[in-house]
């Protein structure tokens, strides 16, 4: 794979053992593969089961180790599955969007969904690495293509890792102190999960503009 027609910017950032939540945009069903490529270290993938229905793509997830997610179980049980692979000491794939963009114009990016706020929320120490990357739509367009135009190339940029406790506390991120922190834990169950949710909204905010810098269309 790494013979064609691919560029992997700042895979340094990148690194080869330990946790690390790796959030791309999202263009095309071969995103991951390139994604898992580039990264040259095994990435799951919380992947919803009709791509295990389906020959022309169960195949593919079930020969990298992806996880099928049902639709009917809901987000909780997602999260805790994502949970469990970090604190195995895995890589995480996850597109923010939550879904491939089937825009036909650019922007093709779609607004955050802040699942991925969420998961870095429950495990503040792992770091959160953005993908930004064009091209996999020339290779295989939604709705369009059946099989991929490998000889098309595309480009894959990683920028540098932030963890959500790095963030909750940069004047430019979270913009929280100990202090700040204090008085929120000391409010009502209410004003925590309001809280909670404004930060979770900011920072899912934050990496799509981080994901636009670094070339998603």
């Amino acid at each position: 794979m790494r013979l064609m027609r691919m560029r992997w910017i700042g895979l340094n950032h990148l690194p080869k053992r330990g946790p690390a939540i790796i959030a791309g945009n999202h263009l095309s069903h071969v995103d991951p593969l390139f994604i898992i490529t580039g990264g040259r270290r095994f990435t799951y993938y919380l992947t919803k089961d009709d791509h295990f229905k389906r020959r022309h793509t169960a195949w593919f997830m079930r020969s990298t180790g992806q996880i099928e997610t049902a639709r009917e179980t809901g987000a909780s049980d997602a999260l805790a599955t994502a949970i469990d692979i970090l604190n195995s000491g895995h890589a995480l794939g996850i597109f923010p969007e939550g879904t491939r963009s089937r825009r036909t114009e650019a922007p093709f990016i779609l607004k955050g969904k802040t699942g991925v706020a969420r998961i870095a929320a429950s495990l503040p120490k792992v770091p959160v690495f953005p993908v930004g990357h064009h091209g996999t739509r020339e290779i295989m367009a939604p709705k369009i293509d059946k099989f991929p135009k490998l000889w098309r190339g595309a480009e894959f940029n990683f920028g540098k890792g932030i963890t959500w406790l790095e963030w909750l506390t940069s004047p430019h991120g979270g913009n929280h102190t100990p202090e700040s922190l204090a008085t929120v834990a000391a409010g009502s169950e209410a004003e925590i999960r309001a809280e909670h949710a404004h930060l979770c909204r900011k920072f899912t905010d934050q990496l799509m503009q981080s994901l636009i810098a670094l070339g998603a269309p």
